[in-house]
């Protein structure tokens, strides 16, 4: 990427995978920046835990750019990173942003899923049933096996008591009096108890939601808000793959066996590939530039808003356009369907002009002989 832009104090935005801190640190000798969510592996759940239980500075409210309504919550902590390449003595030392930020939206869904997984657990619990010849370490094994089938293990406590009563049988039959034979016969009933771990829950859910993002970048460069907006535009290449193995190209199942062929499907894909990006791309900006939302898109929804709209999206806006042909015996006339308001709007967005369409109902008269 040095060698192409010809410079190196670029923003490089990834995943979990570029966050190793291999990569960082080469980033960082390379004279680069970068900006990635930390894996909750290492010492990153327990960083995470105690930042967000005992913030070293106040949270801040966190917006997008041009989003009036707040997504979530954010604050910083600058760390000291070392790293030794292997098979060397060298080390590489620098202060590293750490970007600790809590997503509303995130949050909300899986605190309503440990909600949810809660009652599920609770409901299947109450119909376990529990005969007279049950044994604790069935009964244990049981409700365990539910705990740990709805991932509440932590929050969830299942005990089981046994209560064990006696009555009288007596050996003979007829009336029987006070001398009368008998032996006592012992019942055991179990009754289950659900305790929930408060402590442990009201902590999941004050957990919920926060993210670790790792950037060396100084904060006049890239701020909270800034960063989140940069991560949240993250270029995906895997969607172009998708696009080539799904409905849009198609290149699966490959019916050819000839290299020659495979080779020629391949770059004319390739090139459809390159004109989906770039449609989107070049709609997506010019959007963002513009007041007015573009809508129209979904079927049944006519005023649903499209900031971000697909290729795919904006090409099945077209699909009803048709070109009819009347002939006679004497002449062959063309009659193209007229765009509509949302047609236009996109052509205009892609800078396309609308002859394109509308030339085609011009096209010289021929003689049907």
């Amino acid at each position: 990427m040095v060698a192409v832009i010809g410079r190196a104090d670029f923003l490089v935005v990834g995943d979990c995978k570029l966050a190793s801190l291999a990569n960082r640190a080469q980033i960082q000798q390379g004279g680069g920046y970068y900006l990635a969510p930390l894996p909750m592996t290492g010492d990153a759940p327990d960083d995470l835990r105690r930042w967000v239980l005992q913030p070293p500075a106040p949270p801040t409210d966190l917006y997008l750019p041009a989003v009036a309504e707040r997504i979530g919550q954010g604050f910083e902590v600058v760390v000291a990173q070392i790293w030794t390449p292997p098979k060397t003595e060298e080390h590489s030392i620098w202060h590293e942003r750490m970007l600790v930020v809590r997503s509303d939206k995130l949050a909300r869904r899986h605190q309503q899923g440990l909600a949810g997984r809660l009652q599920r657990a609770q409901q299947a619990l109450r119909k376990l049933k529990a005969g007279p010849q049950a044994e604790l370490v069935q009964l244990t094994a049981q409700s365990q096996a539910l705990l740990t089938r709805y991932d509440v293990g932590a929050y969830l406590a299942a005990t089981w008591t046994a209560h064990t009563t006696q009555t009288k049988h007596y050996l003979q039959r007829g009336r029987h009096g006070p001398d009368s034979p008998y032996e006592l016969l012992a019942t055991t009933t179990w009754q289950l108890q659900v305790l929930r771990h408060n402590d442990a829950i009201d902590r999941f859910n004050q957990l919920a939601g926060w993210r670790l993002y790792a950037t060396n970048a100084p904060a006049e460069r890239l701020d909270l808000n800034a960063a989140l907006a940069c991560y949240r535009e993250e270029w995906q290449p895997e969607r172009g793959f998708h696009r080539l193995k799904g409905a849009a190209l198609a290149i699966r199942p490959l019916l050819l066996r000839s290299d020659q062929r495979i080779a020629g499907l391949l770059r004319l894909l390739v090139i459809a590939l390159r004109a989906l990006t770039l449609l989107e791309f070049v709609a997506r900006r010019q959007l963002s530039q513009q007041t007015e939302p573009l809508q129209g898109l979904y079927a049944g929804n006519p005023k649903r808003a499209a900031p971000r709209p697909t290729a795919e999206r904006l090409l099945r806006a077209f699909a009803d356009i048709t070109c009819y042909c009347t002939a006679d015996d004497h002449t062959t006339a063309y009659q193209v369907t007229p765009l509509s308001s949302l047609q236009r709007r996109i052509l205009a967005l892609l800078g396309l002009p609308e002859t394109i369409y509308t030339s085609l109902a011009q096209l010289p008269l021929a003689s049907s002989s």
